[in-house]
């Protein structure tokens, strides 16, 4: 069984079985995380996928005062420190 990390406030839960994509509604979307371990720095990490269109939404990574989010737009790469996952959704459209 995985390890889920959640928030009360938000709806995304973050699974902690290393390289097993999981599918979440969020914003209107599908979007597909998956946990790939502790980054350089020893954080955990995440990518996260649109899960009908191949293609990289960003990548997140939880810090010692909350999470680090850079989020890929058509606008360009947007980085977001330091933030919840209640703000993580709301940058995703939720």
């Amino acid at each position: 069984m995985s390890e889920m990390q959640q928030t009360a406030a938000a709806s995304v839960a973050l699974s902690t079985e290393r390289l097993m994509p999981s599918v979440q509604s969020i914003g209107g979307r599908d979007i597909e995380i998956t946990f790939l371990g502790p980054n350089m720095y020893g954080q955990p990490t995440w990518v996260m996928w649109n899960a009908s269109e191949p293609y990289l939404i960003g990548l997140l990574s939880q810090g010692r005062l909350g999470y680090h989010f850079e989020q890929r737009t058509s606008s360009g790469v947007f980085v977001h420190e330091n933030i919840s996952l209640q703000r993580v959704q709301r940058a995703l459209g939720g």
